[in-house]
């Protein structure tokens, strides 16, 4: 029994090798910019954030034609409107799934249809003027962390086998010091890299 145990073990391996070959995952690095929309901020202050550029990376597996993994952190540093001695800094960062969809197989030159959803965190760090250091400063001051939700949709110009310019729009949703809901809307554009 043992020896036929084996035997199975052996067969299902050797005919599981090929089929791994087949479903080689794929690396993608996209680093990118952005342009994000705030709005008013819930709470007693009602602050409002400017509109502000946004700069970010996003690395996905790709583990078959439609379905990959990833990950995205994005910065940006909105001014605060009204609150001119205040330099605010929000953060971004999610992982979750894509789905990539191609209308009628590509066919009339159609371009991939992207949709992704993933789940982290919105992080707002607020500093007197001054105060901080450079871009990638986090500072000291006050923060508020705040479970986000990421909503995506994008397509990609495939300029080569390792090469695409990808471009769309993500909705960051989050409740804002569980003072109620924010949704900052950003459009990007990136260099996408695929090993």
């Amino acid at each position: 029994m043992k020896r036929i145990l084996i035997a199975i073990a052996l067969l299902s391996s050797g005919a599981a090798v090929p089929a791994a070959a087949q479903m080689k995952g794929q690396i993608t690095l996209e680093p990118y910019v952005g342009y994000g929309f705030f709005g008013t901020l819930p709470g007693e202050s009602r602050a409002k954030l400017d509109a502000a550029v946004a700069y970010g990376g996003r690395a996905a597996y790709r583990f078959s034609p439609q379905f990959s993994l990833f990950g995205n952190y994005q910065r940006s540093k909105p001014k605060v409107e009204d609150f001119p001695d205040i330099d605010a800094t929000v953060d971004h960062w999610s992982a979750g799934v894509e789905f990539s969809y191609v209308p009628r197989g590509g066919a009339e030159g159609m371009l991939p249809i992207l949709l992704e959803a993933g789940v982290g965190q919105a992080r707002y760090t607020y500093d007197y003027a001054g105060s901080g250091g450079g871009f990638f400063d986090t500072g000291g001051g006050i923060h508020e962390n705040d479970l986000a939700v990421n909503l995506g949709v994008a397509s990609a110009l495939q300029l080569t086998p390792a090469f695409a310019i990808r471009y769309g729009a993500n909705d960051y949703i989050s409740n804002y010091a569980g003072d109620g809901i924010t949704n900052q809307i950003f459009v990007r554009a990136g260099a996408e890299f695929s090993f």
